[in-house]
């Protein structure tokens, strides 16, 4: 059980503004729960969420603040309960935070998602290398800031990649940041980078020929997730389109799977 944070005084400062001396960074929340999404769906994982993001995507579900602009840490996990603590938060809070939750169960790694986690990559350099002596770590990430990828990926045993495709994302293509985020996640051989697909019924085929020459090793996992209603969760692709568009993948990765978000169907965070 978690000690009740220190009655400090909430500050303000809680903008998407790069802190280069890496100190303290503003958090949404710290949980733990079951991964929901992609490569490694129903894996126990403490989550840590980061406030704030640059892009805008249009399917986006996750608010960029929590409701009180505290980080809010559900402990026991599944109860409900929440403790406050006070942001921007110091690394060696978060470490104890998480430290605490990876007692309460077996836990396959500590997904550091957002928002945009590497936002705040001063932060996470001074953290990752103390949380992977108790986990492995797993970074949720847009793929698009390769500059910040370099500065943190000697401590990142997973990578879940998104490709934004316009389509989906009703934004700009990223492409060519996202083929360097892609070239740069190699060069760590001990991390397994994967890529995740936000698609729906605008998809094109164009699209997915831009993936093939983004990802370049035939063997990385592709990922498709349709997308989920923000209003009612449902997923409204027609079964044609779909393997339509796993067809397309599949005739050129070696591991191509579509998978929803789950973690809504079991309604747990």
């Amino acid at each position: 059980m978690l000690q009740q944070p220190p009655s400090e005084p909430l500050s303000q400062d809680v903008s998407p503004t790069l802190n280069p001396s890496g100190k303290t960074a503003p958090l949404q929340e710290v949980f733990s729960s079951i991964q929901g999404e992609a490569l490694y769906v129903g894996k126990r994982q403490v989550f840590v969420r980061f406030a704030h993001c640059h892009l805008k995507c249009a399917y986006c579900d996750t608010p960029m603040t929590s409701a009180t602009g505290q980080c809010h840490v559900e402990d026991p996990p599944g109860s409900g309960l929440e403790h406050l603590y006070p942001n921007p938060m110091r690394p060696q809070t978060l470490l104890e935070i998480i430290g605490s939750l990876l007692k309460t169960a077996k836990h396959h790694s500590v997904s550091f998602t957002g928002g945009e986690p590497l936002l705040y990559h001063g932060f996470l350099k001074e953290l990752l290398p103390q949380v992977q002596k108790l986990a492995p770590t797993y970074l949720e990430t847009s793929g698009t800031q390769p500059e910040f990828l370099q500065t943190v990926l000697p401590w990142l045993d997973f990578i879940a990649m998104d490709i934004k495709l316009p389509s989906a994302t009703k934004e700009a293509p990223q492409f060519e940041q996202h083929a360097r985020f892609y070239q740069m996640s190699l060069n760590n051989p001990n991390t397994q980078c994967f890529i995740k697909l936000v698609f729906n019924t605008q998809t094109t085929l164009a699209e997915l020929d831009a993936v093939k020459a983004i990802v370049t090793d035939r063997n990385t996992p592709i990922i498709l997730q349709p997308e989920t209603s923000l209003i009612d969760r449902s997923v409204s692709i027609q079964p044609k389109h779909l393997f339509d568009i796993e067809n397309h993948l599949a005739g050129h990765f070696n591991d191509v799977r579509i998978i929803p978000q789950t973690h809504k169907m079991l309604n747990v965070l």
